[in-house]
């Protein structure tokens, strides 16, 4: 009693009850600690398994697209004459305008305005001043001056979309000025050109030959993408280009695959084992039900952009046969095809008929054409009033006495061009001429038509242009030495109508001389039009992105769009960062270990204190 008061807290015995409680917290708080970095470990591990493989983002996805139509003839833009190609180049160059998907409007594409002036056939071009090469380098009008240089030359394939261009000069390193005539420069001249790199190119010994990639040096280019790397006969591999100036049309992924199949067949086989993400040109119409019963694929039906023809060697110094240079036997041939029957048997429902060499709805199209009718017996006496007997043998001769023995060359690859090749060849036995089906790579086709044309008859096809009447242009004279008439067809009428065409004043009077040029080509058939493909293509439904607006198809040969949109559906670009539940829920549960931890230390503080103030009273 006779003891003085104290401080209770200051006379507890803290140093071994600190011990032993903070023993006991330690151990509680890290279990806890550790149960809650266990629980976010398996959390964090159940979100990585549950998106095996890894989502991807957009720099670190691969697009595959498979292919099965004719192969790359060269990846030289001037050159060029094939659709896959064209495909390609529309990923790494720039042309000055694109064509909207309506295939009238123009959209910039390296050109950021423009005005032109139709009354004095003057065209400004402004280029835009972020526009580089691959490289880095800047993109001047010099490179569109040299390009535009390039494509008038006697190789270029594409000469006669610039036939209109009389003069181009450069007033600055942004400004393009043109000169021309006609009412057709904007349709053919200002979309068709793809500029190429004066710095790189102006090197080159022999642009006519240049295969227009080379492994040992970067590609330089100025689209949403550049070659990064080519194997002939098995793919080519398109890298995003860094230095791309259209911030909207960046790609979303950093690398497409174009993979290059030999049949139809097998890519379709790749596609539903999900080796390839997309396929063009179009499925054989006998896997398309297979492809649509696929719920992992979307499917795609788009209008076409080509058409197919057996064509006739008429060059007459050429090394084929003399009877085809009379057009007499080629309408005969023309109305012993039953073609209403031929294209329901290699086509069935995605195939059309067709009279002209333009796909329906293209604006040049003349409607009022229409395939020659079947009529055998008339192609029968035809031949017979010409001279052209059949023999006791059943086949038809020559009045010179030689057999009327033909070979049809078409590409290994295409099997709706083999089917199409010995149907004909049938129709063909039944009026006695003797025909042979030669299928080939598209290497040996071409080397067996150019430059000595030593074929009977061929069936191949021609992608055609966007609201253009560059098809009409195949069977000017001059197209023989240019490696891109495969008929070889001399008319010097046609050839000062095609040039009335191109001097006329405005895109009405326009169709009308096309549409005389193509009653031409009708009936003097340096090709007889046969039928084109609605074409049908598939994608992976984890894909998003793809456009559907173009004739050809999002992965046929014009789309701008498509590889610079396309993404996986798990990786569109948030417009806020994502949060992450895994750290949150871990977050909570060391907040919470710790705050049970302090109220046990309290606690046992609390008890402690109890029992020492009953020692205290009891004393």
């Amino acid at each position: 009693m006779g003891h003085p008061k104290k401080d209770l807290l200051a006379d507890l015995p803290s140093k071994n009850m600190s011990k032993k409680s903070s023993v006991y917290v330690a151990l509680f708080v890290a279990f806890l600690m550790l149960s809650g970095g266990i629980f976010l470990q398996s959390i964090n591990s159940g979100v990585a398994s549950a998106s095996s493989p890894p989502a991807s983002t957009s720099t670190n996805s691969t697009f595959v697209v498979g292919w099965g139509g004719p192969n790359i003839d060269t990846l030289n833009p001037l050159t060029s004459v094939n659709a896959w190609p064209h495909r390609i180049f529309t990923e790494v160059y720039s042309t000055l305008c694109v064509f909207a998907p309506n295939e009238t409007a123009l959209l910039p594409d390296l050109a950021e305005s423009w005005q032109i002036y139709y009354s004095n056939g003057t065209a400004i071009f402004h280029l835009n001043p972020n526009a580089k090469w691959s490289d880095g380098i800047q993109i001047t009008s010099q490179d569109v001056n040299y390009s535009y240089y390039l494509a008038k030359q006697p190789f270029s394939s594409i000469s006669p979309d610039v036939a209109m261009i009389t003069s181009i000069s450069t007033p600055d390193n942004e400004t393009i000025i043109f000169h021309f005539y006609g009412a057709l420069f904007t349709v053919m001249a200002v979309t068709n050109v793809f500029i190429v790199p004066y710095h790189i190119w102006s090197k080159i010994e022999n642009v006519g030959t240049y295969f227009g990639y080379n492994s040992s040096a970067p590609f330089v280019g100025s689209g949403p993408f550049v070659i990064s790397s080519y194997k002939p006969n098995q793919y080519i591999t398109l890298s995003k280009n860094p230095y791309f100036f259209i911030p909207s049309r960046m790609p979303h992924v950093d690398t497409v695959i174009w993979e290059y199949f030999t049949t139809i067949t097998s890519e379709v086989s790749a596609l539903l084992s999900g080796e390839i993400d997309a396929m063009g040109p179009s499925i054989e119409p006998g896997e398309i039900s297979m492809v649509k019963s696929d719920s992992n694929l979307i499917t795609v039906q788009s209008p076409p952009d080509m058409y197919y023809y057996l064509g006739f060697n008429t060059n007459p110094r050429g090394q084929g046969p003399t009877s085809l240079w009379n057009v007499t036997v080629r309408q005969a041939i023309a109305y012993a095809i039953n073609d209403s029957n031929l294209t329901a048997s290699v086509l069935h429902d995605i195939g059309i008929t067709v009279g002209t060499v333009f796909p329906p709805g293209q604006p040049f199209a003349d409607p009022s054409l229409a395939p020659y009718p079947y009529d055998p017996a008339k192609a029968e006496q035809m031949l017979n009033n010409s001279g052209y007997k059949i023999g006791p043998d059943g086949i038809r001769y020559n009045p010179n006495g030689t057999p009327m023995a033909f070979t049809i060359d078409t590409l290994s690859n295409y099997p709706e061009m083999i089917d199409a090749a010995n149907i004909i060849a049938s129709y063909l036995r039944d009026i006695g001429i003797q025909v042979t089906v030669q299928a080939m790579d598209v290497g040996t086709l071409i080397n067996t038509i150019w430059p000595n044309y030593k074929f009977s008859l061929d069936i191949w096809d021609w992608p055609t242009d966007p609201a253009s009447p560059y098809p009409l242009s195949v069977f000017l004279s001059w197209q023989v030495q240019s490696g891109v008439d495969d008929s070889g067809y001399y008319n010097t009428t046609y050839d000062h109508l095609y040039e009335q065409m191109m001097n006329a004043s405005s895109i009405s009077e326009a169709k009308n001389i096309a549409y005389q040029l193509e009653q031409s080509i009708h009936w003097n058939l340096p090709y007889y039009p046969l039928f084109t493909i609605i074409p049908f293509q598939a994608y992976s439904n984890q894909w998003t992105g793809v456009n559907t607006s173009f004739a050809g198809g999002p992965f046929g040969s014009y789309d701008w769009m498509t590889l610079s949109s396309v993404h996986l559906k798990s990786t569109s670009r948030p417009t806020t960062p994502p949060t992450n539940f895994a750290l949150v829920i871990g977050a909570i549960i060391i907040i919470i270990a710790v705050v049970a931890a302090i109220v046990i230390y309290v606690s046992s503080l609390r008890r402690r204190k109890a029992k020492e103030m009953k020692e205290i009273t009891v004393a």
